[in-house]
């Protein structure tokens, strides 16, 4: 029982699934192509790779058609479960199997029966892929619709910096999360908070490193999903870049890093105006992301990194003896602007 109502969990390949179940478009929202493409491209990244996948349990509806025997429960003929939770997972799943389906097909009519031998061995492993489910056997469609609103307004997502520790469908929160464990002996990084503290003694945490990376190589300062597409470099030479800009904090900041309160350094504003700076010269300068990296040195001559800098003082606020506002687009790009102009001066 949940919430006072009957409720079969149970577990079927999707092969099964996918025969006795429909979408009432009276209760649920109309299919997003995008949010279905990517859920796709997951699940077929996952097969190709040999990964294991998982998905939270689909809910469904029965709607009374579901009847409890002494063999254990029966779907009566003729009758479907209708889905409340779930929809783009589900079309997602058939969408794979039909991309694959097609190119076993062109494998096959180009003689390269090994390779349709082996997308025949992904379609077989989606087909029988079993579909954690629940079952509510006697909702009325109103109850339906109001299990679907409550189901997508009131679930809340995933905490970003959880996101970036566990999730594998993203090449940035890997890389991020490589680059963590190689620098845990140098660096305190935060592996779950995104937003960091006065008190924490972290230097910054796995969602800003994730969003300096996505500076660094892309020079996009806002949201950014989907696979990643590293600009005026080799995608082989990344990891090795990446680790080279977060060393680099070591020999440019302060000793004391960390103290928010007494430096600014540990501010997720100037640690992602610095990557968008390295950005800025490979494609201004036509200088390499290790020689942008190296030029940053220079900021030491520039700047003391402290709250009360001239070079913030378009961001501080006497008040507080602090800066603020740092972390905003406009300002990420105005600091950027500022540490170019400083190591311009180092070229004349």
């Amino acid at each position: 029982m949940q919430f006072g109502k009957k409720v079969l969990v149970t577990q079927l390949p999707f092969k099964t699934l996918e025969a006795n179940f429909e979408v009432d478009h009276e209760v649920q929202r109309k299919l997003d192509p995008k949010r279905r493409f990517e859920i796709r491209e997951y699940i077929l990244k996952c097969i190709e790779k040999n990964e294991d996948f998982y998905f939270s349990p689909f809910i469904f509806s029965s709607r009374s058609g579901i009847k409890e025997t002494n063999e254990g429960w029966i779907l009566d003929p003729g009758s479907k479960i209708f889905i409340l939770d779930g929809q783009h997972r589900a079309k997602a799943f058939l969408s794979a199997i039909s991309n694959l389906n097609s190119k076993k097909e062109s494998a096959e009519e180009f003689g390269n029966f090994d390779e349709a031998e082996k997308i025949q061995t992904y379609i077989d492993k989606l087909k029988n892929y079993p579909i954690a489910m629940q079952i509510y056997l006697n909702l009325s469609q109103q109850e339906e619709r109001q299990l679907f609103t409550d189901t997508n307004t009131e679930r809340k997502e995933a905490h970003v910096g959880l996101i970036v520790q566990y999730d594998h469908r993203d090449e940035y929160n890997e890389l991020t999360r490589n680059l963590a464990s190689q620098l845990e002996y140098k660096l305190e990084i935060e592996q779950k908070l995104s937003r960091l503290t006065n008190q924490s003694s972290a230097v910054t945490s796995l969602a800003i490193m994730r969003r300096c990376l996505i500076a660094l190589f892309e020079g996009v300062l806002g949201a950014k999903n989907g696979e990643a597409y590293p600009r005026n470099c080799k995608p082989s030479d990344v990891p090795i870049i990446s680790k080279a800009f977060f060393e680099m904090w070591i020999r440019l900041f302060p000793r004391q890093m960390e103290n928010r309160k007494k430096y600014v350094s540990g501010l997720t504003g100037i640690q992602i105006a610095l990557a968008y700076t390295v950005y800025q010269l490979t494609r201004n300068q036509s200088t390499t992301h290790m020689e942008a990296i190296e030029k940053l040195i220079a900021l030491k001559k520039h700047c003391t990194w402290k709250h009360t800098d001239p070079l913030f003082t378009h961001l501080y606020d006497p008040t507080s003896g602090r800066i603020k506002n740092h972390s905003s687009i406009t300002a990420i790009q105005k600091l950027s602007l500022i540490f170019l102009s400083k190591l311009e001066l180092e070229r004349k």
